[in-house]
């Protein structure tokens, strides 16, 4: 056997001395452990990129994805070399499930990353426009801060600007009266500077002082809300050149891109659907094989090493459990004999020491009545 055809069966996780007095299942073993060797490098790639993009250093990424793929590796590897051939389809399926339900979840984690290093052009395309969005989104609420104080200005602004404005077309308009009537062409059409026009050319000199007299008034307040108004955009301008810029390149950013993408474009839901599925295909590929293939040399004899085992263990179980049960059953048997003997020994005594009182008592030729007195009567 090559070294490479010995490392994937143990990759395998098979009992390579077992699998040694059975030669037919080497080509099956060695497929088991070489896509289970697969697997774990898959993971390791795919651990990562994922870790690049939050570390964006190659040696931490190198080390997390090396010690992931082993993990991988070894919990695939234990998986597989943990499912036993039974006689019965329905007891090995029940042992499987779990297992196959542990393998969905392994092949979604790698098949993840994959595709994000798959999709990378898209992604970055999706990202640029969910950073406009952001930006949008951040100057949106900075606009929306100084937008009630601008617009209370602004009210202001345009309520001195109105009210300027009305002295200044009554001006223009007394104005315009007063020439047509000097040139013939408006009012009277009489060309001469008569009592109309004197009237008119005296009214539009009145508009003009009202014009001048509110302008001295509203000027200085318009020029201050003027002022007001350019101040608080310089310093929304301001706010917004010193405004944080997040870059969204982190793994939660690239995967929220791939499902936006997956949302709009058919093609890519598709395709990541199809990786996904092959990657559970392969995670669950080692699993199904010992599911759905017959019983060999190799699961037969490792059974019969494993009852022997068994056996012999329940032997010795059961020859130790026997001696503690016959040395607990002769101490029990010994401490009782010892407690009943202890007793008849006490009561010999006691019954020696009450003759001998009964016989000191009647030696000394008292009556039964004085005895009764005593109280001793009901000692005999």
């Amino acid at each position: 056997m090559s070294k490479v055809a010995s490392f994937f069966i143990f990759c395998s996780g098979a009992v390579i001395s077992v699998l040694k007095r059975c030669p037919t299942d080497y080509n099956k073993y060695q497929g088991i452990g070489a896509t289970i060797l697969f697997t774990g490098i898959f993971s390791a790639l795919s651990a990562g990129y994922a870790l690049y993009t939050v570390f964006e250093s190659y040696v931490a990424s190198t080390i997390f994805a090396i010690i992931w793929g082993m993990m991988i590796f070894n919990l695939d590897r234990y998986i597989v070399s943990g499912m036993r051939k039974k006689s019965n389809f329905i007891k090995e399926l029940g042992m499987a499930a779990p297992r196959m339900v542990l393998a969905v979840f392994i092949g979604v984690v790698i098949a993840t990353p994959l595709e994000l290093k798959l999709f990378d052009s898209e992604i970055n395309a999706e990202l640029g426009m969910m950073q406009q969005e952001t930006y949008k989104q951040q100057d949106d609420l900075l606009k929306q801060r100084y937008e009630t104080d601008m617009k209370i200005v602004q009210d202001e602004i345009n309520l001195l600007r109105n009210k300027l404005s009305k002295f200044d077309q009554e001006r223009t308009a007394r104005l315009s009266e007063a020439l047509a009537e000097a040139d013939g062409t408006g009012g009277s059409k009489i060309r001469a500077m008569g009592a109309i026009y004197k009237a008119k050319a005296k009214a539009a000199d009145k508009a003009e002082q009202d014009y001048q007299m509110t302008l001295v008034e509203i000027q200085p307040k318009l020029d201050e809300q003027l002022a007001k108004l350019e101040t608080m955009e310089a310093q929304r301008n301001e706010e917004l050149q010193t405004l944080s810029r997040a870059s969204l390149t982190g793994f939660a950013s690239r995967l929220k891109a791939l499902h936006r993408l997956s949302a709009k474009e058919e093609a890519i839901y598709i395709a990541g659907l199809f990786i996904t599925i092959l990657f559970l295909i392969i995670e669950c590929a080692p699993i199904l094989v010992k599911l759905i293939s017959e019983r060999t040399p190799y699961d037969q004899r490792l059974e019969t090493l494993e009852t022997e085992y068994h056996l012999a263990n329940l032997k010795s179980t059961t020859v130790s459990k026997l001696s503690v049960d016959s040395q607990l059953t002769f101490e029990n048997k010994t401490a009782g004999f010892r407690v009943s003997e202890m007793i008849n020994a006490e009561n010999e005594v006691f019954a020696h020491a009450l003759r001998r009182e009964k016989e000191q008592l009647m030696s000394k030729n008292e009556g039964w009545f004085t005895l009764l007195k005593k109280r001793r009567i009901f000692d005999f």
